[in-house]
Order: C-alpha cells, then sequence, then structure tokens
C-alpha cells in the first residue's frame, strides 16, 4: 500500500507530501483521524443481525453499516441520504447484505414486543374493487429496494443485476434449511441458489406481470432458466391455513438468540469503552509527558544561566559599592565658599583689598561649580549602578522563580503521568485479556491511531473489530431466527397476507396506471386483444360504473375515504413483511413505486446512481425515507451530507484533472480479490493511497 500522506493536517489541501489536506470543522477525514472509525465499530453501535456469510465485514465496511444505520435512523444526526464511496473490488454487497440483516432483526425485534400476530395488522383500506388489511405502523420503515443503474431485467436472457446481496456461507446452510424460511418459493422469486425468500427480482411492467405469474402462481416458463420450479406463495399460504402456530414459542426463541448476541456485545462493549478510555488516556498521559520534558528542558535552560545571573548580580554589587564610595570620598572635598584665613583678612585691609576679595569669590566660585558637576556625575554613576543592580538582582529573582516553576511543574507532570499511569494499567490488562480471547478482533495497539505507516495502516484496515467467531456466529444466528419469527407471524395470518399479496400482484401485473385510471385490472384477454395497457372509453365507463356501485354498496354515498396509494402502501408493506428486499434496476424504481406518496418506503440501498439521467433519477429518493448511494465517484448530493469520509485529489474517478480535491463519503478501502501489486498501481493512478489488498 502506497503512502499517500505525510502530513497531520486531517482534511484535504495538496500538501508537501503530495497527500490531501484541507481542514474542515464539519467533516471529520477517517484517514486522518482513525480512532474516530474504531470507536464507531463499537458493539454498542453494531446491529444484533448479519449476514450469515463465512467472512466477516472489515473495518471500514463494518463502520458503514453502523454509520448509516445510526445517521439514518429517526432521530439520527445525519439527513436522509448517505453517500458511500465503493471503489470497484471493494465489499457493496457485503455492506448491504449485513445492512439486510440488521433491518430484517430489527423489525423481528418490533415483532416479538406484539402481544399477538393480530396486532402485526391495523385497519382495513379499501378503494374501488381492492380490500387490504394495513400492517401496524410500528412495522413500517424497514422495506428495503435494492437497485442499480443499467441492472439487467430478470427476465433477459443471461441478465444477472449488477448488484446482489452476498451468498449464504457453507457452514451456515444447514442452519438455513432447517429455519426453511420458504426456501422452495425463494427460486421462484430469487432463481437458481436462493437459500431463503429474501429477495423478489422486479423491473418493468412485462418483468413484473411475469414474476407474479411465477411466483403467485407458480407458472414458470421455458425461457426461466434462472428460477426452477418451486412451490407458489399462493399456494403456500392455502397449506399454512391448516397450520397451528405457537407464537409464544416462536417468539421465545428469538428472544433467546436476540439475548445472545446482546450478552456477548454488551462485554465486548464494556472492552471498548476500555479502549476509548486508554486511548484518552494514552494522549493525556502522551501530552503530560511532553509537558515534564518540556518543563525539565526548561529547568536545565534556567539553572545553566543561573551562573551568569550570579556573576552580574556580584559585578553589579561591586560596581554600585564603588559608585557610593566614590560619591562618598567627593563629599568630603566638599569646597568653602565662606573662609577667610588670617592672610586673607590681611590683604582685605590693603588698598588693593576690593580687587583681592573679587579675584578669591571668582576662584571659590569655579571651585564649587566644578565640584557640584562631578559630584553630579558621581550621583548619576551611583544611581545607574542601583539600577543595573536592582536589575540583576530582579533577573536573578525571575531566574529563581522560574526554576521554581519549572521544577514544579515537571514535578507535577510526572505525578500526573504515574496517575495516569496507575489509571490506565487495568485498562491494558483488560484489553490484554481481551485479545487472549478474542485475538486481533480486538482492536489494540498503535496500528489503531497510525496515520504514516503503511504496514501498520494496512493491518488494521483489513481486521475485522470485534468480529470474534463466538459473536459474530451469534448475530448470524440472530438473523436466522428473525426470520423463522417473521415465518411464524406469515403461518399465524395467511389468510390476511393472501388478500393483501393477491391485491398487489393483480396491481403490479396490471400496471398501476391502468389500475389507477380504472380502479379495475383488466383481464389477460383485454391485454392481449386490446395490446399491453390499452382500453377502450366503453371499458373504462363501466369500471367507473362497478366502482361508484361498490361504493355505495358500502354506505358511503359513492365517496372513498381510501386512495389508490394507500391500498399500494399496505400491499407493498406486506409484500415486504414476507419478502424484506425488492431488487430493481434504478431506473425501473420510479414508475415501479410511482404510485405511492413521498417516503411511504424504508430503505433505497442503490449503487450506480452517478450513472443514471437527470429525468431518472428525479425524485429516486424521494420514495424513501432513507437512501444509502454507493459509487466510484464523488457523489454531490450524497457525500455533502456525510460527516465521515475523506478528500480525493484531482484526477481520481468522478473528479476530473483540473478540479481540487472532493470529499466522498464513507469509503470502503479493502479490495477483495486483487493482489497487491494492482491495489497499489491503481493507488498510484486514482486512489491516493486509499485501497488496500485483502491479499498478502
Amino acid at each position: 500500500m502506497r503512502k499517500g500522506h505525510d502530513c497531520d493536517v486531517p482534511g484535504a489541501e495538496p500538501c508537501a507530501g503530495g497527500g490531501v489536506c484541507r481542514v474542515d470543522g464539519n467533516r471529520i477525514d477517517v484517514r486522518r483521524q482513525p480512532l474516530v472509525v474504531r470507536d464507531g465499530c463499537a458493539p454498542d453501535r453494531t446491529p444484533a443481525g448479519r449476514w450469515p456469510s463465512d467472512g466477516v465485514l472489515v473495518r471500514s465496511e463494518q463502520f458503514a453499516v453502523n454509520e448509516a444505520l445510526a445517521s439514518l435512523a429517526p432521530g439520527g444526526a445525519g439527513g436522509p441520504v448517505l453517500g458511500v464511496h465503493a471503489p470497484p473490488g471493494t465489499g457493496v454487497a457485503e455492506v448491504f447484505g449485513d445492512l439486510v440483516a440488521a433491518l430484517v432483526t430489527e423489525r423481528a425485534r418490533l415483532l416479538a414486543d406484539l402481544p399477538d400476530p393480530a396486532a402485526a395488522f391495523g385497519e382495513v383500506v379499501r378503494w374501488g374493487p381492492y380490500t387490504v388489511t394495513a400492517p401496524a405502523p410500528e412495522l413500517a420503515g424497514f422495506e428495503i429496494v435494492l437497485s442499480a443503474a443499467g441492472a439487467a431485467a430478470p427476465e433477459r436472457a443471461g441478465g444477472a443485476p449488477s448488484l446482489t446481496l452476498p451468498p449464504i456461507g457453507a457452514r451456515w446452510r444447514d442452519r438455513a434449511a432447517r429455519a426453511d424460511y420458504f426456501a422452495s418459493t425463494a427460486r421462484l422469486s430469487d432463481g437458481v441458489g436462493a437459500w431463503a425468500m429474501l429477495v423478489a427480482r422486479l423491473g418493468d411492467h412485462p418483468a413484473n406481470r411475469n414474476f407474479a405469474k411465477r411466483w403467485w402462481n407458480g407458472a414458470v416458463r421455458g425461457t426461466d432458466v434462472l428460477f426452477p420450479q418451486g412451490e407458489s406463495m399462493a399456494a403456500t399460504l392455502r397449506q399454512l391455513k391448516d397450520e397451528t402456530v405457537d407464537w409464544a414459542a416462536a417468539v421465545a426463541w428469538f428472544s433467546s438468540a436476540l439475548g445472545k448476541v446482546q450478552h456477548l456485545a454488551d462485554e465486548r462493549a464494556r472492552v471498548a469503552a476500555a479502549l476509548t478510555r486508554l486511548s484518552l488516556l494514552e494522549q493525556a498521559c502522551e501530552e503530560a509527558s511532553g509537558s515534564v520534558e518540556a518543563a525539565q528542558i526548561r529547568v536545565a535552560e534556567l539553572t545553566d544561566r543561573e551562573p551568569a545571573a550570579r556573576h552580574a548580580v556580584t559585578a553589579a554589587e561591586e560596581e554600585y559599592r564603588s559608585a557610593l564610595a566614590a560619591l562618598g570620598a567627593h563629599e568630603l572635598l566638599r569646597p568653602e565658599l565662606t573662609t577667610v584665613t588670617p592672610q586673607g583678612a590681611a590683604a582685605l585691609r590693603s588698598p588693593g583689598a576690593p580687587s583681592v576679595a573679587l579675584a578669591g569669590a571668582v576662584r571659590r566660585t569655579q571651585n564649587w561649580r566644578k565640584w557640584s558637576a562631578a559630584r553630579r556625575r558621581l550621583r548619576a554613576a551611583c544611581a545607574m549602578a542601583e539600577r543595573r543592580m536592582d536589575a540583576a538582582l530582579r533577573e536573578a529573582e525571575t531566574l529563581r522563580g522560574g526554576v521554581t516553576a519549572a521544577r514544579l511543574t515537571a514535578a507535577a507532570g510526572i505525578a500526573e503521568v504515574a496517575r495516569l499511569a496507575a489509571e490506565m494499567k487495568p485498562l491494558v490488562e483488560t484489553a490484554a485479556a481481551a485479545r487472549q480471547r478474542w485475538g486481533d478482533h480486538v482492536p489494540a495497539g498503535p496500528s489503531q491511531a497510525e496515520t504514516k505507516d503503511p504496514v501498520l495502516i494496512e493491518w488494521r484496515e483489513t481486521t475485522a473489530p470485534w468480529a470474534d467467531e463466538e459473536y459474530a456466529n451469534a448475530r448470524a444466528q440472530a438473523f436466522i431466527a428473525a426470520l423463522e419469527l417473521h415465518k411464524a407471524l406469515i403461518a399465524a395470518r395467511p389468510e390476511i397476507f393472501e388478500n393483501n399479496l393477491a391485491v398487489l400482484m393483480k396491481l403490479i401485473s396490471a400496471g398501476a396506471e391502468s389500475a389507477g385510471d380504472t380502479g379495475q385490472v383488466p383481464s389477460a384477454s383485454d391485454r392481449g386483444d386490446r395490446g399491453r395497457g390499452e382500453r377502450d372509453q366503453g371499458d373504462r365507463d363501466r369500471d367507473r360504473s362497478d366502482r361508484d356501485r361498490s361504493a355505495r354498496d358500502r354506505g358511503d354515498g359513492g365517496r372513498e375515504e381510501n386512495t389508490l396509494a394507500d391500498v399500494l402502501l399496505a400491499a407493498w408493506q406486506s409484500f415486504f413483511l414476507v419478502i424484506p428486499v425488492v431488487q430493481v434496476p434504478l431506473e425501473a424504481a420510479g414508475p415501479l413505486f410511482g404510485g405511492l406518496e413521498p417516503g411511504s418506503l424504508g430503505w433505497l440501498l442503490a449503487a450506480g446512481a452517478d450513472q443514471l439521467t437527470a429525468e431518472d433519477a428525479a425524485g429516486l429518493p424521494h420514495g424513501f425515507d432513507r437512501a444509502v448511494f454507493a459509487d466510484t465517484g464523488p457523489q454531490r448530493l450524497a457525500d455533502r451530507a456525510v460527516r465521515y469520509g475523506t478528500w480525493l485529489p484531482a484526477g481520481s474517478p468522478g473528479i476530473p484533472d483540473d478540479a481540487g480535491p472532493r470529499w466522498v463519503g464513507l469509503p470502503l478501502r479493502v479490495v477483495r480479490g486483487q493482489d497487491r501489486t494492482t491495489v497499489e498501481q491503481r493507488n498510484d493512478v486514482d486512489y491516493d493511497g486509499l485501497l488496500i489488498s485483502d491479499r498478502d
């Protein structure tokens, strides 16, 4: 793996190391702050269910799953759209598989809280000739649409969709066979190799009509090579009417599986919390040690200056004493202005006395002036020496204070380091014990915070945090148990599912537009005689008359409170209770769910949205509460709202050479199945050191 960043600034502007380093307070670059990813993979953020694969998600994949569930959850910090940067070869299918397992398991948790299966359904919804029973509101929001741009429709020869869920792991096949989540019927909905009825492949109108014939009625044509014979859903539901379901036992079984996951998660979450606390203490200890080192260096520097400071004080004091002595000696030589000697007195009595007196006065004045000038100079020298002495004393005192303060700081730092070390000791022991139990699945050690060493970064990114065998198995078991609880619900209320699903099959076979115009599904002979979706005016008039007569029979005077959208929503929600995932090309998703109100369905898991035309893409996320887009290039809408991501430089896929760095959300870093040389070449050309090979 090539090292792409040589600086420590989180963010993204070109830097000396050739990487991308821009500071942005609202975004966190996961390559610059890897501990954020570690803590984001903690067991208390990891969903209870996971896809039953033999392998487990690596670090960046698990973080994407956890962040999607956390930020897109009701009341989450994110918006309704999340971007995942998924270069070719990274684990998009694995991420989406775990999201599906997480959502199905969470819905099963709500099912387990119901007092009985009847509570899973609420009001009866009627519109025209259609009557369905709507699922309880708390069970809504878990509908999943898996989609990719340009994915081939299931009816096209050799056209497998470009985005699928992962296969089941070999060691989980026996467990899945015991659960038997309508495996026979699954082959009619998801084709060869289906192990449970998890995915329905839909598309354009002909594909949907053929799906209804195949899955609902069991009519498999010779050209349906991907969909072998199996038991139709309608026949399965009719058989279930004769069975008795022990709902309490089904709930207890699922609750037991969920309880085991929770117990194991709590056990690991305590270690994860210890690691988070340990990282904070290690950072504080590093800062305290740095403070001690700086204080000790300061003590040494100040101590080295003390001899010079003492010498300066001694010299200044000596200078001051000398100045005082000189001033004192000068004061003793003060001249007398009024002293008259005997000779002077005699001279004053002589005839030339005035001249003599004047000459003496002049001389005495000159002597005084000279003495006074010398005294001023000596006083000034004395004052200067005093100031220098005071300055030297202050400097020495400041130096002593600095030494004392630095020694106190060093002592306090040493004490703080000792305190932190004492607090860290049991946490280190906890981490060591956890690593003995769970090995490299415990994200501890210096690699967790590494941002420069490519070897440590590669080792870290290819590990699977907290995915030890016991915990990973329990999570997969919880997902399969969740499917079993869904099956128990279907078996407990087969008549409601039969009616609701029959209505949906009629609607998608006829096309929502045709049903919306008439309120009546056209017959097969009508469609054959008149062409697909075409009806003459006489048929429409008769259908409207039938619909009005039906309303009058209900006693509402021809007024209907429900709409076709209400019927469609209740029917689709029932369908998603049976088959959690609808797989449809992105360009066909809008027409397929076009009869629903905005935000009616739960989750859109999509790839290749950047390949759609503006017309196809318009309104796509609006039909869903939440959307996760996984693409190879920057996604302006999806990436803009993602707090966690990284910056890619100009020239990366989807970024023009003359453009600046672009923010991409939640990067998947590990390329599956490509050798190290190929991955390093991709890094050098396109990805700024982002990618890592899962091979040695």
